[in-house]
């Protein structure tokens, strides 16, 4: 089992005590919905890991129903449905779980991923806005802080990048290794842009 699975699963019977959904869900048989959340809590008790992503996404839509104002149930519906290549489904979900709580640091670092997929990699305003919010909640988070830099490397202001990456720079730990990485992007970024060459 993967670690997300695993995570996901983890959810699940965090909330295995809460209430049943009334009404039916597509794809899941002619049994009314209290039936089945109620086989779905057994499986999550006595046998999480036989869970189908189905079941799971299933369990976690009945949490949101359960827990309006929860965050998580969001996100993990999120993860679910990125990992069935369903990008920009996912990214509604991780809206949603920052609508409950916009400084949920896991939904905004899978937003800004998702929101880059969906722009063939290229970091757009709302992604470096994103990467750079999760950044400054939680220093740890490095990788966001350098998303943020490339987002305002790739937006032209490359003083910016810079500085913010030399100041992700100063944060790490002297026996970082990532201080080594760090070296010669910002030297790149501190060399004066190319002139555009003028049209004859």
């Amino acid at each position: 089992m993967t670690l997300r699975n695993g995570i996901i699963l983890a959810l699940c019977l965090a909330v295995a005590v809460g209430g049943y959904l009334l009404v039916g869900k597509p794809g899941m048989g002619d049994q009314p919905m209290s039936d089945r959340q109620a086989g779905l809590m057994e499986k999550v008790r006595t046998n999480p890991q036989s869970l189908t992503p189905a079941e799971t996404l299933s369990r976690l839509e009945a949490t949101v129903k359960e827990r309006p104002d929860d965050p998580q149930p969001h996100y993990f519906i999120g993860e679910i449905l990125h990992s069935q290549g369903r990008t920009a489904d996912a990214a509604r979900a991780y809206q949603s779980a920052l609508r409950r709580d916009n400084e949920f640091i896991p939904a905004l670092l899978a937003l800004a991923d998702s929101l880059v997929e969906l722009n063939n990699g290229a970091v757009s305003p709302e992604a470096t806005r994103l990467f750079a919010k999760a950044y400054e909640l939680d220093e740890t988070e490095v990788r966001a802080g350098m998303w943020a830099a490339m987002g305002a490397a790739q937006a032209g202001d490359q003083e910016k990048a810079e500085q913010a990456m030399r100041y992700i720079y100063s944060r790490l730990p002297e026996d970082d290794p990532r201080r080594a990485r760090f070296a010669p992007m910002i030297e790149a970024l501190s060399q004066p842009a190319a002139p555009v060459p003028e049209a004859e």
